[in-house]
């Protein structure tokens, strides 16, 4: 069963929870307010942070939000867990949105492929080995489907009797 992801309102509550326990006791009120509403903008544009290699571009994050520098150094140490839930959570949101789009759409691919499918040949293994001693691949013979599907017909199955 897929992981689901939570709806925005109720990841939205996390993270202002987050930020109320962990974030405004360290900072000082100013820096609170404005890293607390781009964590919130965030969420409610569903994008990621700036990113760097990977992480979130504190850098960055810092100037946006206007944070003095202890202020970005309590930030790193206390929002990182914040940023990387963020992070998780848009690219949940983005892959069920791209799974659940191309879904509905193709209805006609599958009866072509099974037509285009009868045309192909089928490839079966011949009994021998190749001879290079290095090599575990068989020789290949190449049949068309409706061949096999002939022969298959054609060959009554063996009965086995009883012995006596």
């Amino acid at each position: 069963m897929p992981r689901l992801t939570p709806s925005a309102p109720i990841f939205h509550r996390k993270i202002e929870t987050f930020c109320e326990v962990r974030l405004a006791p360290a900072l000082a009120k100013a820096d609170y307010q404005n890293l607390r509403s781009y964590m919130l903008g965030l969420i409610v544009r569903q994008a990621t942070p700036p990113l760097h290699g990977g992480r979130p571009n504190w850098k960055e994050i810092g100037a946006t939000c206007l944070l003095s520098e202890d202020g970005l150094a309590i930030a790193r140490r206390e929002g990182r867990h914040a940023f990387e839930a963020i992070m998780r959570w848009v690219t949940m949101a983005q892959k069920q949105k791209t799974k659940a789009a191309p879904a509905a759409a193709p209805a006609e691919k599958p009866a072509a492929k099974t037509t285009a499918s009868a045309a192909k040949p089928m490839i079966r293994p011949v009994g021998m080995r190749t001879v290079s001693a290095n090599s575990n691949r068989r020789p290949v013979e190449r049949m068309p489907v409706a061949a096999t599907a002939a022969n298959r017909a054609s060959v009554a199955p063996k009965k086995i009797g009883a012995r006596g």
